[in-house]
């Protein structure tokens, strides 16, 4: 019987999305692995881990503690770079930037987690992607859209490989959340969006959470490769 503690992974643990899934995560049971390039503290079944996610050595030793100290069930990637401006100030640096943390970190992640979660017998993997992958978005740099688009595209690649190694991938694509991100813009322009909304209000990080706790959960038997659409209604695609 094996008796190590159930783990999770958790990616970008010290934002706001991530402090909300390590609470989330610890409620319904697991050891958690907080990766940030942030300085997190150590508490009872937290364990922190400092991670710049676009190294992908540092990655995959992650993968590996994980896998010794706990029975590693799931893994999310939320580390994530947003960056609001005028379309045509975007500049090359942010472009890199964005891209490294928000795509290829999230490679890096699926990379590390599909073998860990198949040697351990099955898990989950699930990506934050973003409604600006699926319509893109006007006063953000254009790498946020880009990155997250190929988040999306990642997400079901790996969907497809993990199905017969019996890990699931999925990502959620949230709205505007209430948080450090909304925090980008200026009142002015949160409270256009909000309106703009068919819920008259941005999201709350509990409630992607939630979402991200179901699909990363053993009741999330048959979703895969799903892009979930946590947006209020603001884009529904068939």
């Amino acid at each position: 019987m094996n008796d190590r503690p159930r783990g999770v992974v958790v990616t970008g643990a010290a934002g706001d999305l991530g402090r909300a899934l390590c609470s989330g995560f610890l409620d319904d049971g697991f050891t958690v692995f907080a990766a940030d390039v942030a300085q997190i503290d150590a508490t009872a079944r937290v364990v922190p881990v400092r991670v710049d996610v676009t190294d992908r050595r540092a990655v995959v030793d992650l993968a590996e503690q994980a896998s010794v100290e706990t029975r590693l069930e799931a893994w999310v990637n939320a580390a994530g770079i947003f960056v609001a401006c005028p379309v045509l100030d975007a500049d090359e640096s942010g472009w890199q930037r964005i891209l490294a943390v928000n795509l290829t970190g999230t490679w890096h992640g699926c990379a590390a987690a599909l073998p860990a979660l198949a040697r351990a017998g099955g898990g989950r993997i699930v990506n934050v992607g973003s409604v600006s992958g699926q319509i893109g978005g006007s006063a953000v740099h254009p790498a946020y859209g880009a990155s997250k688009a190929g988040v999306h595209a990642l997400t079901k690649t790996y969907a497809l490989e993990g199905a017969r190694r019996g890990v699931l991938c999925n990502a959620v694509a949230p709205g505007l959340i209430e948080g450090s991100m909304s925090g980008e813009f200026e009142a002015r322009q949160r409270e256009r969006m909000a309106q703009a909304n068919p819920m008259r209000r941005l999201a709350r990080m509990d409630e992607i959470a939630r979402v991200i706790r179901f699909l990363a959960g053993p009741s999330n038997t048959y979703m895969n490769g799903a892009i979930v659409p946590v947006n209020g209604g603001a884009y529904m695609p068939s």
